[in-house]
């Protein structure tokens, strides 16, 4: 298997990923890559921000359950951890930063930190390729699949993330009393709640309709919001008449704008409530 072919397989396995489980993830990369780069043995290990010590999760290979929790700074792992940098050891009986009870028995090893954004979260450990030591690519290689995988995790945890805020959200305004129409800004509806749909008699599915396509009996609150879109201007309790299977109704409304995280404008909005006064008796 060539370096793209062992790096396609990760890449189809990341894309698999439903639940942002890091430490299961990261142990299935452990098996999936520790075997594209033919090493007899590897290990995932979970940093402990209070104990300063990475501790043993995952291993693949004969020798490598033997692992201990290792101290930062101590062995080619803990330099790993207290440098943040990986390492490659072409000679583990040369190399002096190499501890045999933490590292593992080994002729040649591997290690790369693992990083959650800016904060150290683990190391990754691999030891004694088949065929001899591991080179600069098979280090590349391996940063390559943590760095991706790094990003798989934190874009499921930010889409975790957003799904519940969207629920939550959807949740209140769903629960309103009042009605609640926002558009983006092409004037296509992006949210039209329940209270909405009760109090104009919306029919169907208007998500993404042009405002003027979604309320064609109701034309003046289109112009509302296209004003409002137009000119980045709100306006505060106004009262708009309109009729309904030709009876006369009057609806009490105010606009808002809408703007992302950054601040940027996105579009505007409108909440109303039906505020047409009983028939005398």
């Amino acid at each position: 298997m060539t370096g793209i072919d062992r790096l396609y397989d990760v890449l189809e396995f990341l894309s698999t990923l439903r639940e942002p489980e890091d430490a299961k993830v990261w142990s299935r990369v452990l098996e999936k890559t520790a075997a594209s780069l033919g090493a007899a043995s590897g290990g995932y290990l979970c940093s402990d921000a209070k104990t300063r010590l990475l501790t043993p999760f995952h291993a693949v290979g004969a020798e490598a359950s033997s692992r201990v929790p290792v101290p930062s700074g101590e062995g080619i792992c803990g330099w790993v951890a207290r440098y943040r940098e990986p390492a490659l050891v072409a000679d583990t009986a040369s190399e002096p930063r190499y501890r045999r009870e933490l590292d593992g028995p080994a002729r040649t090893l591997m290690c790369l930190p693992v990083f959650d954004r800016l904060d150290f979260a683990g190391a990754l450990v691999f030891a004694d390729k088949d065929g001899g030591p591991f080179t600069p690519e098979d280090l590349r290689f391996a940063a390559t699949v943590v760095q991706q995988t790094a990003m798989t995790l934190r874009r499921l945890r930010l889409e975790g993330m957003l799904n519940r805020v969207t629920a939550y959200n959807s949740s209140i305004l769903d629960n309103l009393s009042g009605g609640f129409i926002a558009v983006d800004l092409r004037g296509h509806v992006m949210i039209c709640n329940p209270a909405a749909r009760r109090i104009l008699a919306v029919q169907g599915d208007v998500t993404d309709l042009p405002i003027e396509n979604a309320l064609p009996n109701l034309p003046d609150l289109a112009a509302v919001l296209r004003l409002a879109l137009s000119s980045k201007q709100t306006v505060k309790r106004r009262d708009l008449p309109w009729k309904l299977d030709g009876n006369p109704r009057l609806l009490g409304y105010s606009t808002l704008l809408i703007q992302d995280a950054d601040g940027k404008f996105t579009g505007v909005g409108v909440t109303f409530q039906d505020i047409t006064k009983p028939a005398a008796a």
